[in-house]
């Protein structure tokens, strides 16, 4: 959830679109039976909205770093789909989202998941 604020607050607006996203991917945490859904949205509500991209990429390498080597791929790819999933949720790809993606993805290197030019093009 962390990434998921970073990424809705880092063009200077948390956009409607993005609070529904960051819900519906609450929903599903509480479907897969995750976590109780009160200790999510608590989680939710409680996130501050500025982070430092260097803090993020720590904690998901911390996080990376705790599961097999068979899910380490897997589980970055999934938080990979995730924040673009953020990025395109308000419609508007900011500048500091390309450029905040495509760090933390370099810096985690995950150089053959999601390539940026192609999935997040500015029209």
């Amino acid at each position: 959830m962390e990434l998921g604020s970073f990424f809705a607050n880092c063009d200077g607006n948390f956009d409607e679109r993005e609070s529904k996203f960051l819900d519906g991917y609450v929903d599903k945490m509480v479907q897969l039976e995750q976590l109780p859904k009160e200790e999510l949205e608590e989680i939710k509500n409680n996130l501050p909205t500025s982070f430092d991209i260097e803090y993020l990429i720590q904690e998901t390498k911390r996080m990376r770093d705790v599961v097999t080597d068979l899910e380490k791929v897997p589980l970055l790819r999934t938080l990979s789909y995730f924040i673009h999933g953020m990025i395109l949720a308000d419609g508007v790809i900011h500048p500091n989202e390309k450029k905040y993606y495509t760090e933390w993805k370099d810096a985690l290197e995950l150089d053959d998941d999601i390539n940026i030019d192609e999935y997040l093009k500015q029209d």
